[in-house]
């Protein structure tokens, strides 16, 4: 940032999908279909919300977003919008695993039932 009195209010970040297979377009309606995310592009996608959550939730960056909170995520401080256009599971899948990455499981994430039992979310606190 060149100014340093300057900081990131927020982000909207647009991304495509990660490496995907068997992508087939109807030459008349051109409806794709067939399309599955490949190993490679869950793990292309996992790697970018790394990325990401150091550049703008790591509080040490130049370009971190001041206020946001957690870990765990406060819900209401994100959006995140995956539409398939045509091509199902490979446009969301890839956003989950961007997820996955941005917002890594914590075992913070917890809630207490009526009866006093805490329970964490599952897979470590998967958010």
């Amino acid at each position: 940032m060149e100014n340093s009195d300057s900081k990131v209010l927020g982000v909207v970040l647009l991304i495509r999908h990660g490496d995907r297979q068997g992508f087939y377009q109807d030459p008349t309606t051109y409806t794709p279909s067939n399309t599955v995310l490949t190993p490679l592009g869950n793990q292309q996608e996992y790697q970018l919300g790394q990325l990401l959550r150091q550049v703008y939730l790591n509080s040490s960056s130049p370009s971190y977003i001041n206020g946001m909170n957690g870990p765990p995520v406060n819900d209401a401080q994100f959006r995140v919008r995956a539409d398939a256009g045509g091509e199902g599971g490979v446009i969301v899948n890839s956003a989950q695993s961007l997820i996955q990455g941005l917002i890594p499981a914590n075992s913070n994430f917890t809630t207490t039932l009526a009866n006093g039992t805490t329970i964490e979310a599952p897979l470590n606190g998967y958010q």
